[in-house]
């Protein structure tokens, strides 16, 4: 069972990566499928990585317009992607307390 553990987050986390660069590879597509899995590959980034949820509300920060689109799709996305919205938010409280550790 132990070694089952050990696996598990390598495993999202390789997982995570291959579905995020797909994701930015297709995401000119006319079809919304590589923002789709942009977002479930950051979603298993995030909640493997605090350095990737780091950096992703950096970006969030620094690109207000990547922000406004993470927000503007989150009433459509399923539940543990609303909670990796929320959890990248650089505008929420909890975010700015951490970040100014």
């Amino acid at each position: 069972m132990n070694k089952l553990k050990k696996m598990k987050r390598p495993l999202k986390l390789a997982i995570g990566w291959l579905f995020f660069l797909i994701g930015l590879i297709s995401a000119p597509l006319p079809l919304p499928f590589g923002q789709l899995l942009a977002l479930i590959g950051l979603s298993l980034l995030v909640s493997e990585s605090y350095m990737m949820r780091m950096f992703t509300r950096k970006v969030r920060r620094n690109y207000p317009r990547v922000s406004r689109m993470m927000d503007r799709v989150k009433p459509y996305v399923p539940g543990f992607l609303k909670t990796t919205i929320e959890d990248t938010d650089p505008r929420h409280l909890s975010a700015v307390a951490v970040y100014q550790r």
